[in-house]
């Protein structure tokens, strides 16, 4: 499946509740095939710039908007064309990985689902624990079936928020995968982390301090 040519643009972006503002001014312009490092520290706004870019959010000032082949992308659409790895995400606890990911193609009425749920549970690496329980797992296995709802609906944006939470050596090998993975398909890759390791070699580090002053 061919990823389309993507640009994702934020417009004099700023985040203000009450009196304490998180970022202002902001400007950017993200293209497919680049991988992109949201910096700063805990409570900078990270998250919340991810929140605006999914259409979640409204920001205080300014606008995000998404393109795709050209067309405008409707903010109410966006969520459909990216996919979210957060640590505030849930999971149905008696529900299986599998199931809870049939939910959510039920939800978003994608074709094949059955055959697309076995091929990210493989690329997450929970194939044999595909049946058991969320309840019943680890919290790294928690954070596996996140990323495999964030995948399944092959979305050309893709968005981790400090994806090797509760991960071991492992699963932080799986989200690298992932990451190349997608960003070998042309789709473009936003990763918000505090972590300098998680922000090395990407095309562009966008450091959130340089807009709060």
């Amino acid at each position: 499946m061919d990823t389309p040519r993507i640009e994702l643009t934020a417009d004099g972006l700023g985040q203000q509740f009450g009196r304490l503002v998180l970022f202002r001014d902001m400007a950017f312009t993200l293209r497919e095939g680049a991988s992109v490092a949201i910096t700063g520290s805990n409570g900078s706004g990270k998250s919340t710039l991810l929140r605006i870019l999914l259409g979640l959010l409204t920001p205080t000032v300014g606008e995000v908007t998404l393109q795709l082949d050209g067309a405008p992308v409707e903010r109410a659409e966006r969520p459909q064309q990216m996919g979210l790895v957060a640590p505030y995400l849930g999971v149905y606890d008696a529900l299986s990985a599998a199931e809870n990911l049939a939910f959510l193609a039920r939800a978003r009425r994608l074709p094949e689902a059955e055959a697309r749920i076995e091929e990210v549970l493989a690329q997450v690496g929970l194939a044999n624990r595909a049946d058991d329980a969320v309840g019943t797992y680890s919290s790294g296995m928690r954070q596996r079936v996140k990323v495999a709802a964030a995948l399944l609906h092959r979305p050309p944006v893709l968005l981790l928020d400090e994806p090797s939470t509760n991960l071991d050596a492992p699963g932080r090998a799986m989200i690298e995968a992932v990451q190349h993975e997608h960003l070998s398909r042309g789709g473009l890759l936003v990763v918000a982390t505090n972590h300098a390791t998680e922000a090395e070699g990407r095309d562009r580090v966008i450091d959130i301090g340089a807009f709060s002053a």
